[in-house]
């Protein structure tokens, strides 16, 4: 869905402790995609997937004289 969405779930599984436990009794990328959207998080299983792409290239367009 979009990588700020991604984000912002990431961000909240740092700052709940109740969340990060709920999370780690999932057995599958699909119920950690439910888990999400159930917060209000609007994700997809992709942006997992792509998550480590996009830091790749965010670090390269930061590192590189176009920016």
């Amino acid at each position: 869905m979009s990588r700020q969405g991604f984000k912002d779930f990431v961000h909240a599984l740092e700052h709940s402790s109740s969340l990060r436990r709920q999370l780690h009794q999932l057995p599958s990328i699909d119920a950690v995609v439910g888990l999400a959207r159930d917060n209000g998080f609007a994700v997809s299983e992709s942006d997992f997937q792509d998550d480590a792409r996009c830091d790749q290239v965010e670090r390269w367009f930061a590192n590189s004289w176009i920016s």
